[in-house]
């Protein structure tokens, strides 16, 4: 993500704390709540109308430089093949430092889950031994990197999750409350390239979103996305073959 898009984030993060509406924002500039929208997702936001954006909900300029931490805010963060295999090989181990990165203090864990408080300082201690987090005391948690958690698609975790995936998330009747599009298309390997940068930062921008709404207590649904393209065809789309494939 670049940092005018991590500037971008950061600016309307600011604007939820501070419970200013894009209607609000549309109000005061005299323009509609659709084009507001557009603005603050557009990279050619001029510096008049930042200018004026945050004088109307009365922030600083530094103040969304410092919420936005150009340098660590929304890196990806990649496990070394050693940790990701001690937290494939316990699920509730996996799942506890999970919920340790979407923000869940252990205290709140021990609170709201099954889980011993002895379970939980073991799994602390863990994860300090396994250089995933630095444990301080009161059961403080401080993780050595800061941004979005991924797993490698070829790591422990992540052939496991795909696994999963597989299995569970596509054999499913979706409802009509659910959202699911396919399509198929032929498209160049340049712009496949294209869309799945977009994609990426599309994911990244809905993982921000999630983690605002955890660190501000909304109540939330647990939700799986799945992004991907492979080169595929509907069986049927064979069934007349060209004159240059044989059989």
């Amino acid at each position: 993500m670049s940092q005018i898009d991590q500037f971008l984030g950061a600016l309307k993060r600011t604007l939820k704390a501070k419970n200013i509406l894009y209607r609000d924002l549309a109000k005061s500039l005299d323009l509609s709540e659709s084009s507001v929208k557009r603005i603050l997702s557009s990279k050619s936001l001029s510096l008049e109308r930042l200018e004026e954006i945050c004088r109307i909900a009365d922030i600083s300029f530094a103040e969304v430089v410092k919420a936005a931490n150009l340098e660590e805010a929304n890196q990806v963060v990649l496990l070394a093949e050693e940790q990701e295999r001690a937290l494939a090989e316990n699920a509730r181990l996996l799942h506890f430092y999970m919920m340790l990165h979407d923000g869940k203090t252990p205290q709140k864990i021990e609170k709201e889950y099954q889980i011993t408080r002895a379970e939980s300082q073991k799994f602390l201690f863990q994860l300090d031994r396994l250089n995933l987090i630095e444990l301080h005391p009161r059961d403080k948690v401080k993780f050595k990197k800061q941004g979005f958690l991924r797993f490698r698609r070829d790591g422990p975790v992540g052939k496991a999750l795909f696994e999963q995936t597989k299995s569970s998330y596509l054999s499913y009747e979706f409802k009509p409350e659910d959202y699911i599009r396919f399509t198929l298309l032929k498209v160049s390997p340049p712009t496949l390239a294209k869309y799945k940068s977009k994609l990426d930062r599309l994911m990244l921008e809905m993982q921000e979103e999630a983690r605002f709404e955890a660190e501000h207590n909304v109540p939330v649904v647990d939700t799986g996305v799945l992004l991907s393209f492979r080169p595929w065809q509907y069986s049927y789309m064979g069934a007349i073959r060209k004159k240059d494939q044989q059989g």
